[in-house]
């Protein structure tokens, strides 16, 4: 692309060098130090802003945009502190394999040195959750870091690239050089001595685990699965929290790996080969006694292909490598009638009428047990649709991945289904979602208080008495009205408590278009 003026200041040379390099989108909560960057803005209209008032919504949209996208948004914060805020869902999203680039404004070059108020440790904070990290203290170095930066996020590998860019150096001129992404041919994983002896193992008839990770278990690799699991010793799983995964009528049913280590623990015995496919050996989330870290016999474990992308490929070349077989055939089941379930609304029954009304190629941001896990075990029986689950564990993910989302596919219904204790982590993404006018209805699910450490509480065998101790376990005094602080935020709020009021009113958020929320008043 030819460009008009030789030069450009150093912020619109790095949003120019983005948006050659696919980049569209930036969830911003810009500060002073950044302002330079929000006017270079305007000289760069292929790159759109969208306004997060938290940090940690920008991480997780960008996140929630990668997964459904495939390719990378970009954050900006401010300084230190600002991103600091947005390093639970980076931990996510690292989690997840997503591309982000973050930008990070800082102090002048020059003012640094004098440690103002604000200044602090970028590199330090950035580590942790970056693949790479750079720092442009120089028009040098900032081009330089640019290109290396955009090279890296857009590559096979991706992942999370930081840059810090002081306000001097946003401001400085720089020659126009236009940024050329890379057009290196991606590398082949497939594991040949793996290939083998999976095989020859399904060949003689051995129990086969194939566990499924990454790009495995998108839907053109799924169709390599059905050919697999329609073999009687071939077993098919998903990972336990899928950055992605698409599911519904015509496909394979996969679920997910038990998330209680010793459940998941015994039953990976009891095969006498577990493959990997874009899936990482299985971890206990939480150390256990009596239970490895490392799930399952690690002498049966194999790698098909190693990585979360180019999966499709392996699979087929193991269809290829068995020969014809019949395959798996789609579930021809339908959904129950959630009317034949008697009593006030439950989150099975909250599940069940999500599955039956969920439009075809919705995409699903779930998190929170209550709602995420009975919707899960119906999810092969309802239309097709996207899922994207909490992948590192940091609670607050849901509602700015289902924006996120939802500004990457525009075309699609995103549905959130969400808990009330983790959904007050993020809940400023509502207002984004409004402001977007974006087509999400995020179902939160009101039980008034944290439900999985409830049951982690149990399964450890604590048992509290003091009423000081159990109310941290408590969201019920005062309770949160859901509906009203949608409103408050611009998201049409709705309260349902019978299943007839959950059917009526997600009916009609599947009908009409623009951002709802609906709160589940559950039984305490």
């Amino acid at each position: 692309m030819e460009h008009i003026l030789a030069t450009r200041t150093g912020a619109s040379w790095l949003f120019e060098s983005a948006a050659d390099a696919g980049i569209d989108t930036c969830f911003a909560n810009p500060g002073t130090t950044e302002l330079p960057m929000v006017a270079a803005m305007e000289d760069v209209p292929r790159l759109r802003p969208v306004l997060c008032l938290f940090e940690g919504v920008c991480s997780g949209a960008a996140d929630g945009y990668y997964r459904i996208a495939q390719r990378p948004a970009m954050t900006l914060t401010h300084l230190g502190p600002g991103f600091a805020n947005a390093i639970a869902n980076l931990h996510n999203a690292r989690r997840a394999g997503s591309s982000i680039l973050n930008v990070i404004g800082d102090h002048m070059t020059w003012h640094v040195d004098a440690d103002p108020p604000l200044a602090s440790d970028i590199a330090s904070l950035a580590a942790p959750v970056s693949r790479a990290y750079y720092r442009a203290d120089s028009v040098d170095a900032l081009q330089r870091s640019v290109a290396a930066a955009l090279d890296g996020v857009v590559d096979e590998e991706g992942g999370i690239h930081t840059l810090a860019m002081p306000m001097d150096i946003q401001t400085a001129s720089i020659p126009h050089a236009p940024y050329h992404p890379p057009r290196g041919a991606s590398s082949p994983r497939l594991d040949g001595a793996g290939l083998d002896i999976a095989a020859r193992a399904i060949r003689a008839g051995r129990r086969v685990l194939l566990l499924l990770g990454g790009d495995a278990l998108f839907e053109e690799s799924l169709l390599h699965v059905g050919k697999l699991a329609g073999r009687a010793n071939v077993f098919v799983m998903g990972e336990t929290f899928p950055a992605r995964s698409e599911h519904g009528r015509g496909l394979p049913a996969v679920g997910r790996l038990h998330p209680d280590a010793r459940q998941a623990h015994e039953w990976l015995h009891g095969f006498d080969l577990v493959v990997l496919v874009g899936a990482a050996r299985p971890v206990a989330f939480f150390g256990a006694e009596g239970v490895p870290s490392f799930l399952g016999d690690s002498e049966k474990f194999i790698t098909l292909h190693a990585g979360s992308k180019g999966t499709v490929a392996a699979l087929g070349a193991l269809v290829e490598a068995l020969g014809p077989a019949p395959a798996m055939p789609p579930s021809s089941a339908g959904l129950p009638d959630w009317r034949a379930r008697e009593g006030r609304l439950t989150p099975e029954t909250a599940a069940l009428i999500v599955a039956t009304h969920l439009p075809e190629r919705a995409i699903v941001s779930a998190e929170g047990k209550t709602l995420a896990f009975p919707f899960n075990r119906l999810a092969h029986l309802a239309n097709r649709h996207s899922t994207i689950v909490l992948t590192g564990g940091a609670i607050g993910q849901g509602i700015p991945a289902a924006l996120g989302a939802a500004i990457a596919a525009p075309d699609r219904k995103v549905v959130g289904l969400q808990s009330d204790g983790s959904a007050m982590y993020t809940l400023q993404a509502l207002w984004s979602i409004a402001r977007t006018k974006s087509d999400v209805t995020i179902c939160i699910a009101a039980n008034q208080r944290y439900q999985i450490l409830e049951d982690e509480m149990r399964r450890t065998g604590h048992a509290l008495t003091n009423p000081a101790v159990t109310s941290l376990l408590d969201l019920a005094d005062p309770g949160v009205d859901w509906a009203a602080l949608a409103g408050s935020l611009g998201v049409e709020g709705m309260r349902v408590g019978t299943n007839d009021e959950m059917d009526r009113a997600f009916a009609r958020a599947m009908r009409e278009g623009g951002p709802k929320l609906i709160q589940l008043c559950l039984e305490a």
